[in-house]
């Protein structure tokens, strides 16, 4: 076993014996990161913030079962990611409003034209809208590689997919989303196309 794979294991083991001081660092090491992932699920900071205690709380309830054959960052937040997943489940169809996450805003190019910032809010709600209407399977892959930006070996690991099915399966999601969004946004004008670019820029 590696020298930073040990120094891991003795961690999440301190941390699970009930050992503050070893929780503290674990959550400085990692609270961050873990916060990142949750808000690309969560729909503004203060859900993020709920989502975030509920993924340490899991940890928590989980470290016993590290075994340190990966880095302790890997295996947290591969765990974070599939609890963010959940709750992206849950919470799909209340996504069908379609009022546009003010991180996902915060990710796209800036402008200082208000008349421009309204219409980017109102292209990402009606992506959020399509999203909404699309299967499970297609509306997390778009989700984690566009939305969150995962690589593609992240995106397949954590959806324990094979990288062919991936691919293929990120193609038709793309591709539905295009076609959902151009039937929200009709009649189309002739900058219509705008959502789908926003979200293909992603």
């Amino acid at each position: 076993m590696r020298a930073t794979s040990q120094s891991d294991l003795n961690l999440s083991r301190n941390a699970s014996d009930g050992d503050a001081a070893a929780w503290d660092e674990l959550i400085h090491r990692y609270g961050g990161r873990i916060f990142g992932i949750a808000r690309q699920f969560a729909r503004d900071p203060a859900e993020a913030e709920d989502l975030t205690q509920e993924i340490f709380l899991k940890l928590y309830r989980n470290l016993h079962r590290y075994r340190g054959d990966v880095p302790l960052v890997a295996w947290s937040l591969k765990l974070s990611r599939n609890l963010c997943i959940e709750h992206y489940r849950r919470t799909r169809h209340e996504r069908r409003s379609g009022v546009a996450s003010e991180d996902l805003l915060e990710q796209m190019p800036g402008t200082d034209d208000p008349r421009e910032t309204v219409e980017r809010r109102q292209r990402l709600a009606t992506v959020q809208r399509a999203m909404a209407q699309m299967s499970r399977d297609l509306a997390l892959v778009v989700a984690l590689r566009d939305l969150q930006g995962l690589s593609y070996e992240e995106t397949a690991a954590t959806l324990e997919i094979p990288m062919g099915t991936l691919k293929s399966r990120l193609v038709r999601a793309r591709r539905e989303l295009a076609e959902r969004v151009a039937d929200l946004v009709q009649p189309v004008p002739p900058e219509g196309d705008g959502a789908w670019k926003e979200a293909s820029s992603w």
